[in-house]
């Protein structure tokens, strides 16, 4: 071999060292970005399912109280059909009290109050059982109400319906017969 040949096989000896050496800094600089890479995506993949998970968990939290709000309107709704049902039972009943009853209602109510004289408007239904001579200072009008009574002294009306009792006590009446009824 001549001096030439030997160089010339030397720089080819030092050019494939040369490759060699930069194909395995490309490998392992190809495989450190592959494995950055992969890591990166593990941490944002676990990042993504851990704030799903949140997520789901708040869904099902707000589920739950919804469904319980729900559930508890449902139940309010409920129970106050019922207490209107008693309610109504209630101004039935008094609105179709026997005679001596309203007489006693409509006497006992004249007696606990200040109302000295004026005209009655009784109910319909009881216009005959009671006469102008049962109540002094007092006279039974022409006119009727639908029930109770109603005492008109001048200008001023004082309603002694059952219906506007009711309806003035209604909050009261509704509490009483839920503590009553829903113990």
């Amino acid at each position: 071999m001549n001096n030439l040949e030997v160089i010339l096989e030397s720089i080819i000896s030092e050019g494939n060292t040369e490759k060699e050496k930069i194909l395995r800094e490309a490998q392992e600089k190809a495989d450190e970005i592959i494995y950055q890479s992969k890591n990166e995506a593990e941490i944002k993949a676990r990042e993504i399912i851990d704030k799903a998970n949140r997520e789901a968990e708040t869904i099902l939290s707000n589920e739950n109280v919804s469904a319980k709000r729900e559930s508890r309107d449902i139940e309010i709704s409920a129970k106050n059909k019922v207490i209107d049902q008693i309610v109504d039972k209630l101004l039935e009943n008094l609105k179709n009290i026997d005679e001596s009853s309203y007489k006693n209602f409509v006497l006992n109510t004249i007696k606990n109050s200040d109302i000295k004289s004026g005209d009655l408007l009784l109910a319909k239904n009881y216009r005959d059982a009671l006469k102008n001579e049962d109540f002094h200072g007092f006279t039974v009008a022409d006119e009727s109400v639908e029930d109770g009574f109603v005492i008109k002294s001048g200008k001023i009306e004082y309603d002694n319906r059952f219906s506007s009792i009711i309806k003035y006590n209604i909050d009261d009446i509704r509490k009483q017969i839920s503590s009553e009824i829903f113990k």
